[in-house]
């Protein structure tokens, strides 16, 4: 099977992406597997629809071209799993074929096949919602197209100054769809650096290409007058607020483990510098550094979802392919593979049919969406929910700015300072919910330090308020 793809004929790219969407099309038509991150960018997208400004009327971190592309999808289908799914799905197609089109441009490898392509389309299906239109799929976009450029400069064929600005502007432009892609600005530096003899100007190109995304995307805030708003629910929130962790260690573990250990072991080859020529050498390092930056920004800057791994797949289908082939014979390395196939497949089949009750395991529960909840009182209805489980919104519309808890709860869980009171009582009253769902017991305390709003909502049942009257 794995002989089947080191053939030079791209039109087994399209048996690929057949087999790939063979593969999804379960889950595709399946009406069970509503996660919360998808929810949680639906509703970002159904908010700025409805005229919300992000970051000032919608309290999230999420990067601003991410939000737009979630509005335009909410105009275009409403809120819509499906079309995360499908657009998902032929965007990491094109991201299956940029793997292979840049190794084949720069000959990373002794011949010339279609195996990245490949092990990237397998990777996908390591763990369920790898494949879905996740702020990090779109930004990683633009990182290949940056890495693109990278290793020509690195094999000399593109040392332009042009260039360098593009490599710093795609990186830009990466970090407004997941603002902790700024952080892969690191990989080009140290491979720059090492790899290359650019001179300090052009490292000066690098960082001005870098910044213009970002001073575009400030410059329209100051235009609002909404630049604080921007600075701290975007550039400060995206790297200090709390990762929720979707996935605890042992299921990444099980996912994943035997991707680490094929990962490693190649990896561990490239270092020893055997049958490599200096510029496959330079690259595969590069590779490593990349890796290593990810794991960082995985590790201290993610919800730890099955979506945060995508950011992986580039580097690791590399090193996957780097290692099937250093296995010379024909029939280890075809068994080999064959069991690294076949232990994906089941565990990716294993979660979504739930064979050996598989999911008790993973604990998906803290990932799906329950939509068994009792929610016949508020569906349809405005609501806002003080908490961190936004399950609720996905019968109800969200309403006020407190969207994302862990920024949220800086304001509404100071009650002690005028200001906040003062803030609070006025962003709720600009959109006005009709539902008020509590999961931490913050309702009496609220209403007792703002006592007109409290008169606004009783108690109907344990943490769920309903609007009665108003006093404007």
């Amino acid at each position: 099977m794995l002989n089947y793809f080191r053939i030079n004929d791209p039109y087994r790219l399209i048996i690929i992406f057949a087999l790939l969407l063979l593969i999804r099309l379960p889950y595709l038509i399946s009406s069970n597997w509503h996660t919360i991150p998808e929810l949680s960018w639906m509703i970002v997208g159904e908010r700025m629809n409805e005229g919300a400004l992000l970051y000032t009327d919608i309290w999230d971190d999420i990067g601003p071209l991410s939000a737009w592309v979630y509005k335009i999808i909410d105009y275009a289908f409403g809120r819509s799993q499906l079309a995360l799914q499908v657009i998902g799905l032929l965007l990491f197609c094109v991201q299956a074929f940029k793997v292979s089109q840049i190794a084949l441009k720069h000959k990373i490898f002794n011949e010339i096949n279609y195996l990245p392509t490949f092990f990237y389309a397998l990777l996908g299906l390591v763990f369920f919602n790898i494949i879905t239109l996740s702020p990090q799929m779109m930004g990683l976009t633009f990182i290949l197209i940056s890495f693109n450029s990278l290793s020509s400069h690195i094999e000399t064929r593109f040392k332009t100054d042009g260039n360098l600005l593009n490599m710093g502007l795609y990186v830009g432009i990466a970090s407004l769809f997941f603002f902790p892609f700024i952080l892969m600005i690191l990989v080009h530096i140290i491979a720059l650096l090492f790899f290359t003899n650019t001179i300090k100007r052009r490292y000066l190109l690098l960082l001005y290409g870098l910044v213009i995304p970002l001073i575009i995307c400030w410059l329209y805030y100051v235009w609002q007058g909404k630049s604080h708003d921007l600075f701290v629910n975007f550039f400060y929130s995206s790297f200090y607020s709390e990762n929720l962790n979707y996935l605890d260690f042992n299921t990444i573990l099980l996912v994943f483990g035997a991707t680490i250990i094929l990962f490693s072991l190649s990896a561990f080859k490239i270092m020893s510098g055997l049958g490599f020529t200096i510029f496959q050498l330079r690259i595969q390092k590069t590779m490593i550094i990349a890796t290593l930056v990810t794991l960082m920004i995985w590790a201290f800057f993610t919800d730890k979802d099955g979506y945060d791994l995508i950011m992986f797949l580039p580097w690791i289908s590399y090193f996957l392919t780097r290692f099937f082939l250093s296995i010379r014979k024909n029939l280890k390395r075809e068994l080999s593979f064959l069991v690294y196939f076949i232990s994906v497949i089941t565990i990716y089949l294993a979660i979504t049919y739930n064979w050996f009750t598989i999911r008790n395991i993973i604990k998906t529960d803290t990932l799906i969406v329950n939509t068994n909840i009792n929610a016949a009182m508020y569906e349809g209805k405005k609501i806002l929910v003080l908490g961190p489980d936004i399950q609720p919104y996905f019968f109800g519309k969200q309403a006020t700015p407190y969207f994302n808890w862990g920024i949220s709860k800086n304001q509404l869980q100071n009650l002690n300072y005028y200001d906040n009171l003062e803030a609070i009582d006025k962003n709720i009253r600009s959109d006005q919910p009709e539902f008020i769902i509590d999961q931490i017991s913050l309702a009496p305390e609220l209403f007792e330090k703002i006592p007109l709003l409290g008169a606004e909502y009783k108690m109907i049942n344990s943490g769920l308020y309903q609007r009665i009257q108003s006093n404007n």
